[in-house]
């Protein structure tokens, strides 16, 4: 696993080609192409000592009268490797913030003014884990602040091309699609000296009506300037603790979304 590595020169440009008339791929193959391209990607921001970004996020439910309904958010997050993370989400289904501060994962409703806090002492990879293991919840785009953000992508990924390419928000991006036993996703990655991702799809095909979860992302800074006080945890006025509900606990309709 690759912790704390800083680059010293800039990555090779990214190059987008589909070159007509190539072969099929065979389910189960990932094209070389696509997969040069997103490990340039991971490797990119797993270089990184601080980032931040922001993502405008959508997804799909189905109401109980079995519509489908589209809830959005948009979430700001900071991260410092290897033990710093600070997440505001503000959404139609929930406003909240997680912090971590390499030895306390503390996740705080805004709109409640409620918090709940647990000790995951270690690294960001480790402390994400515990929060979806133990608890049931992801942080948003959570693949992305993984140490090795190739390496969470391509898991259980077995299908993978290049579209082509397109513009996202006006930046000009490689287009890949890759596909998993249970997962249908597309990302969009800036074709360029700067491989970061613009846009993310994901298409849960196993669920009823393959509702999709997506997300665009802006506002990329590699030179945020962080303070060490930036990801310690400070209760706002009138705040009240809570204990985390562990997963086994929760009701088995509910699910949290990434």
């Amino acid at each position: 696993m690759r912790r704390n590595l800083l680059r010293t020169t800039i990555p090779l440009t990214v190059v987008c080609m589909v070159l007509a008339g190539s072969p099929a791929v065979a389910q189960t193959d990932i094209e070389e192409q696509a997969d040069r391209i997103l490990r340039e990607m991971g490797e990119y921001l797993a270089s990184a000592e601080e980032f931040s970004f922001r993502a405008e996020i959508d997804f799909d439910e189905f109401a109980d009268w079995g519509q489908e309904i589209q809830y959005g958010g948009t979430a700001t997050i900071a991260v410092r490797r290897p033990d710093g993370l600070h997440v505001v989400y503000d959404g139609d289904d929930r406003q909240s913030r997680v912090v971590f501060d390499g030895e306390t994962v503390i996740f705080h409703d805004l709109r409640s003014n409620l918090y709940a806090m647990t000790e995951a002492p270690g690294e960001i990879d480790a402390a994400v884990d515990r929060m979806f293991d133990l608890y049931g919840y992801s942080v948003p785009v959570a693949d992305l602040v993984y140490s090795n953000p190739y390496e969470t992508l391509i898991e259980s990924t077995d299908f993978g091309v290049v579209v082509g390419r397109n513009t996202v928000d006006g930046t000009p991006t490689c287009h890949l699609a890759f596909s998993g036993e249970t997962l249908d996703w597309q990302i969009w990655i800036e074709d360029g000296p700067r491989p970061v991702p613009r846009q993310l799809v994901i298409t849960y095909k196993e669920e009823p009506g393959a509702p999709q979860y997506r997300a665009r992302f802006t506002q990329w800074d590699f030179q945020p300037r962080l303070s060490h006080h930036y990801f310690d945890f400070v209760p706002s006025a009138g705040a009240d603790e809570m204990e985390f509900l562990p997963v086994q606990d929760l009701p088995v309709q509910e699910e949290v979304e990434p």
